[in-house]
């Protein structure tokens, strides 16, 4: 006799693999589903920190060292890390237990000013957060392998897709609920208690990504390196050997740059050069979250069904180039609220193929063995873009410093076309690197 669940699963048409997996691939996909329910609530609330450094009089360097920590680590750690990671064929419990470590650092920096003064508790928290470095790094290193690994490709958009989707809903709600909370001048305990609660909802990350199947052959067939000089040496051989791959780097890393130049530079021109109220400020984020999630299902429905995904990057690619433009140039928020739009369906677009893109671009077989070559690149991309947008900002103002993050966009674009980034690689023969 059918449950209840799967008799109203039947009855809102719910898809099979929901209430009646028949196989892995089935159960992995249910999983991504509570992995982002869990992830979207920690992680929403997880902003809500840098906030408790500045109300604890944290300086702007301080309050920096939490976006540009795990960028300096990364490019520390990415090589030797992903030579200890490369060392097993499973990355599940890598990616398991590293998110784990990284989402118990939240709470740990939550209650720590309960604990100390504030100038104490300043630099404990920052000590946490650098500690804190390392999972975060081996989560960056292995997060494209599991997603490549734990579906099969045919499928691979639908399980991003309906993943971010409900990590964006989750993550959306989570910051609503915390900010009410909250409110304007909310007691050093109340963040302790939102930053705690929210990470209960770890539990729904850990156990789904903690059970992931992975067929043997979906696993990577390369050997370990090692040390960390012959890693190096066999990174800088697929590097050399696999086009594709050095070609997705190389336009990634220029229009990533744009990305990350855009990013302290919006809230800085709109308050500053637009005027802006909280109202008008949120009203712009709340169209783009809710854009997202219109751009996922439209951006998975157009690459399975219509194979587009090299339309998809393309198109895309340009269209978010246009939003950092169009900002610096309209003299008020109004024109932002109505391009809000275009900009959560081309981020939606980008990101699904992204991911897409990178994995069929690496060397078969060695995703484990040159995503830190990737990550090295995105890493430095992360940390220098945002140093150099927001210099520009203040010697030439934001106006120019957002023209030309844009430019970087449309770069980027233009060499993702003219490269024909995207298209189907030809079979290359694994040639695994000698030097190991």
């Amino acid at each position: 006799m059918e449950s209840r669940f799967t008799q109203l699963a039947r009855r809102f048409s719910a898809p099979s693999w929901l209430y009646a997996p028949q196989n892995g691939d089935d159960r992995n996909m249910t999983r991504g589903m509570i992995d982002g329910f869990g992830v979207g609530i920690v992680e929403g609330v997880r902003i809500f920190i840098p906030v408790l450094l500045t109300r604890l009089g944290a300086d702007p360097l301080s309050v920096g060292l939490l976006s540009s920590l795990p960028a300096i680590a990364g490019l520390l750690l990415a090589v030797p890390l992903g030579m200890y990671i490369s060392k097993s064929n499973n990355v599940i419990p890598w990616y398991a237990w590293s998110r784990l470590l990284l989402f118990l650092s939240y709470p740990l920096m939550g209650v720590v000013p309960l604990l100390f003064d504030a100038q104490t508790a300043i630099i404990v928290m920052v000590g946490i957060a650098a500690i804190a470095t390392l999972p975060q790094t081996s989560l960056t290193l292995v997060f494209n392998v599991v997603m490549g690994s734990i579906i099969d490709i045919s499928r691979r958009y639908q399980l991003m897709s309906l993943r971010w989707s409900i990590l964006g809903v989750c993550n959306g709600i989570s910051v609503y609920l915390a900010g009410r909370y909250l409110g304007s001048n909310a007691p050093l305990s109340a963040y302790a208690i939102v930053i705690c609660v929210s990470s209960l909802f770890t539990v729904f990350a850990f156990f789904p990504a903690r059970n992931y199947e992975v067929p043997p052959e979906r696993r990577d067939t390369h050997a370990a390196p090692v040390s960390v000089r012959k890693a190096f040496t066999q990174i800088i051989y697929y590097l050399k050997t696999y086009r594709n791959f050095r070609l997705f780097i190389i336009c990634q890393a220029v229009f990533q740059a744009g990305v990350a130049m855009s990013m302290p530079l919006y809230p800085l021109h709109w308050i500053r050069a637009l005027n802006a109220d909280d109202n008008a400020i949120g009203l712009v984020s709340m169209i783009q979250s809710v854009t997202l999630l219109f751009g996922y299902t439209l951006g998975t429905y157009i690459a399975t069904r219509y194979k587009g995904r090299v339309g998809i990057l393309w198109v895309c690619s340009i269209a978010l180039g246009s939003y950092p433009l169009i900002t610096a140039l309209v003299g008020s928020m109004t024109p932002l609220i109505y391009v809000a739009i275009v900009w959560g369906i081309a981020t939606a677009g980008i990101e699904l193929v992204l991911i897409d893109v990178l994995l069929d671009s690496c060397p078969p077989g060695q995703v484990t063995a040159v995503m830190p070559a990737y990550q090295m690149v995105m890493f430095t991309v992360s940390l220098l873009s945002p140093l150099l947008a927001t210099a520009m900002a203040r010697s030439i103002g934001t106006t120019i410093a957002l023209i030309v993050a844009a430019a970087f966009h449309f770069i980027g674009a233009m060499l993702f076309i003219a490269l024909k980034i995207g298209r189907s690689p030809a079979p290359t023969p694994i040639t695994p690197a000698t030097p190991i």
